[in-house]
Parts: C-alpha cells; structure tokens; sequence
C-alpha cells in the first residue's frame, strides 16, 4: 500500500489515514515518502467488545473490567461483566476461559454508588497475527503515532567561477577586444544568468558557495589573493543561499579595458582550487562536498608564463582535493578564443573526480615535458618544492596513466544559453546523494530491522510500489549500508542523479521499523 508524497515547499504536519494507521510525509532534495503499512491487526486481534457500563452510576467498574478481555484476548469468547461489588452493586466475575491466544478476562476495581451492572456480552473475537514474522502490538501501535522518515545528505557545492579576462571578450564581433562594450555578448554574462537560474531551482536542495578564479600580476602592481591562500570574491557555503550569492555575482566589475601586466584580469586556477578544497575540508556540514569549475580557457599562475606548466599544477590541485575526499565537478565554457590544449578538460575531469588521468600535454608531448619547460616557472617550480617530489627531469606535479577514467567534463557553448542551463543543471544533478539516513521519532533512535527487508520497496516516483521500482540489490539497486542507512548503488544512483528524476518513494512495512 502506498501513499503519494508532497514536495518540501507543501510540507505539513504529518497526515494519519485513519483506515491504515500509516504517516506520510515528504522531505529532503526531493519529494519523498517512506511510512509503515499494516501487515495485520495490532497484537492478537480483537478479542470481543469491550464491556458494558456496570451501571449508569457504576460505569467505572464495568469499563474497567470489560476492557481487559477485549484488549488482550484474540478469538476466545470472552464474557466481560461489570465491576466488583459496589456500594448497591453485585459482585461481578470476570471473563470466561479465552479462547485460543487470548487471556482470561479480569475484573474491574470496585464500582462506587449505582446499580447493578451488567456484564458485557459474549463475543467472538478473531485471531490475531501472533506469528514471529506479524507485527507485535507495540510495534504497529508505535507506526500509528510515529513519522518514520529517511533523509538524503545535502550536498555542498562551491561554484569556482573563472573571472579572468577571456570571460569578458566578445563572443560575436570584436572578438579581438580586451573587454567587449556589449556586456551581454561575453561568456560572463550568459555564464552568469544560467549558474543564477539553476542555483535558484536547487537553493533549498544543495548548500550553495561561491568563488572566484580571480588575481593581477603582481609583478605589474597587482594583487593576487590565492597566492597567499585567500579565497576571492568568496560566500560561504549555506541552504538558501542563491540571494546572497547572486548579489555578489552581479556587483562584479568588468576588468579595464587594457591588457597591461598589472591591470588585466588572470586565472590562478590551480592556487583557487587549493583554496576552495581547503574551506570545503573544513567545513562540518554532513554530506558530499564538491567543487564546481566553471571556466573558459587557459589556467596561469597569475602571469603569462609557459601555458603548458599551469595544467599541470591544476591537475595537482584537483588530485589531492579528491584524495581529502572534495570531488571537482569541470564545466569548460566553449569559445571560438578557447585556448586549451587538446585533453586538458579530460584531464581535469578525471583528475577531479579521482580517476586514472591522461598528461595534459600539447599534440606529441610527454610528461618529461613538464619538468624540461617547467623548471624555470616560479609558480610550476614553488608547487613542486610543495610536493616533496625531487627537482629532477620525469618529475611531474599530477600523478598520470597511460589510460584515462570514464568521467567526462561539460563543454557547453558560452553562446548558447539554453545549453548551459540543461548542462549546468545535469552537473548540479550528478552531486545528489545517493545516501539516506533513517530519522528519528521525537528524539527516540529507530533503525531498519535487516532481516525485513524482502517486504521493502524503493520506488523512484511519489508512490511505491510501482513501475519505477528499484530493485534491492547491492551493485545496481538499492541495500542498506547499515541499519540507519539506505543506499542507491550503480545505475540505480545514476538514474535518481539524472535531471528528471526528482522524486523518491520508500515502503517500509511495520514490522521493519525498530524503535529504540
């Protein structure tokens, strides 16, 4: 038996259906629903009536007495009389021998004042499910009254947003300009329209962040801040945070229009990465934590040194903040001024994600080329000294394969502003959680009986079970990673991940809940 759910906005109290005794309700990053069904009366079923009043005056022994038969007794026939003797009573007795899974029936205490009182009738009560495998009456009583409720680790997700001075160029026309006098034609401001709509749509689903890759030759007079370690134009990550991060987002400045060292905007990808890792490692919200990379081109140290050393840094970074457990999500912004080598994207992909990774090395390269054209950029030779690893030739800062991993970066077009709100919108999907933790009832623990379980269901859609049912299996389906955990494994985590699907129904009979 299932129940549709109602999405977080519409939440309520928890609502009783008075037929099945079940609670319902929806929670977490999507619309969700898990409750008890009843498999079976509560306890032994009902063992007849309850008493008759002993009498209009002397009701308190009658109720008393009756009740006990009636609440304890499953299929006997139980005659319930009214009370003890009373003052102007008579001396009730109590039930007759219960039938099979019933108890005698007893009396009630002794009736005051009123007349005599008349027993309860005979009835015929039928017999309970008293099986190991039937609900046990406390457990079914307890569904009745408890809102039993899995709930999905929020993510948090850091939106490192590449601010360098390709970002502002003209996409269509003067292309060649530092700075395009049509602020609606560059990658920036369609980037930034698209990362606003769909951080909205996620704002109460995903603890939202936002950073910069951002920095001036100091050489020339500027300021780099992530070359001391400091995050630019930095909101920490938070629920309900789009308002504040969209205030920022759009107070930013365009660069001047100069390509002077000192005054045009450059991209130390690499230091802003190690800054974004850092604050999300510290930070102690339960749940995954993700950067997003959101760039349009070549990465530097923020100067214009050797393009081919600044990849390698980069993938450095990403490496060792997946190691710490941060994974690096890559949306490459295309441009007809996109100026990467061929597989540096891929490169950072799978850098980010963990995975076995190519050198992102130019057409007919080698990972020695590193060290032999790299050796004399300060930033390149400041990582390396950093790393540990020795000052000699094969020596690379990122750890590399002779084979790449399967994860693959976005490469929308900055043009198209449709393109960037579907893929934005999938590569915020991929960071849903794929873990549900079992709640609690009024501050008392409760877990998944694991021996339960075939009576389970996991459905993605508001109801379950149904077609969308996933199947209970630990490569490619749902299992419980303990007794207060729920997991989606394999294809089943990839289908709830994709954008349409935002709904997520859990069954759990009764007779699976314990309460602590």
């Amino acid at each position: 038996m299932s129940m549709p759910s109602r999405p977080l906005s519409s939440l309520g109290a928890p609502r009783v259906s008075r037929n099945l005794g079940m609670i319902l309700f929806g929670v977490g990053m999507a619309s969700m629903s898990a409750y008890c069904t009843k498999a079976a009366d509560s306890g032994g079923g009902s063992g007849g009536s309850r008493g008759a009043s002993g009498g209009s005056s002397g009701a308190s022994g009658g109720v008393s007495g009756g009740s006990s038969g009636g609440a304890v007794g499953s299929g006997g026939n139980t005659s319930a009389s009214g009370g003890d003797t009373g003052s102007g009573g008579v001396t009730s007795t109590g039930g007759a021998s219960a039938g099979s899974g019933g108890a005698v029936a007893t009396g009630g205490v002794t009736a005051t004042g009123g007349t005599m009182g008349s027993g309860g009738t005979p009835a015929s009560g039928s017999g309970g499910d008293t099986s190991p495998a039937g609900d046990a009456a406390v457990t079914d009583a307890a569904c009745q009254m408890a809102t039993v409720k899995f709930m999905p680790t929020i993510p948090t997700v850091t939106l490192l947003v590449d601010r360098s001075g390709s970002m502002f160029h003209c996409l269509t026309g003067n292309t060649g300009d530092a700075v395009c006098a049509d602020m609606a034609n560059t990658s920036w401001s369609n980037l930034k329209t698209a990362v606003e709509s769909v951080m909205t749509q996620l704002d109460a689903q995903v603890r939202f962040g936002f950073q910069t890759v951002w920095g001036t030759n100091p050489v020339g007079g500027g300021m780099c801040p992530s070359l001391q370690g400091m995050a630019t134009d930095y909101v920490a990550p938070a629920l309900n945070n789009a308002a504040a991060i969209s205030k920022l987002y759009d107070s930013l400045a365009f660069p001047p229009n100069s390509t002077s060292t000192g005054m045009k905007f450059e991209s130390p990808a690499s230091e802003s990465i190690a800054v974004a890792s850092k604050a999300l490692q510290a930070d102690t919200a339960p749940g995954s934590k993700y950067i997003l990379f959101i760039t349009d081109g070549q990465p530097d140290y923020c100067d214009d040194s050797n393009s081919l050393c600044a990849p390698d840094s980069v993938v450095y970074q990403l490496q060792a903040a997946a190691t710490a457990g941060v994974n690096t999500i890559v949306f490459g912004v295309q441009t007809a001024l996109f100026d990467l080598a061929p597989g540096v994207l891929q490169a950072y992909a799978n850098a980010g994600a963990g995975e076995p990774t190519l050198p992102p090395v130019k057409m007919g390269g080698t990972a020695n080329d590193f060290y032999d054209q790299c050796s004399g950029v300060a930033g390149w030779a400041a990582d390396l000294t950093a790393s540990g690893k020795p000052a000699a030739r094969g020596s690379t800062l990122g750890t590399y394969s002779t084979m790449m991993g399967p994860t693959m970066p976005y490469q929308p077009s900055a043009s198209n502003l449709s393109q960037l709100v579907t893929q934005l919108t999938a590569a915020i999907n991929g960071v849903k959680s794929c873990t549900f933790d079992l709640g609690n009832v009024g501050g008392q623990s409760i877990k998944v009986d694991l021996n339960q379980l075939a009576s389970a269901h996991v459905c993605l859609s508001t109801s379950c079970p149904d077609s969308s049912e996933v199947p209970q299996d630990a490569t490619n389906g749902w299992s419980m990673a303990s007794a207060t955990q729920l997991t989606l494994n394999g294809t089943a985590c990839d289908k709830w991940r994709m954008p349409a699907n935002n709904d997520i129904s859990f069954d759990f009979p009764c007779k699976s809940i314990i309460f602590e």
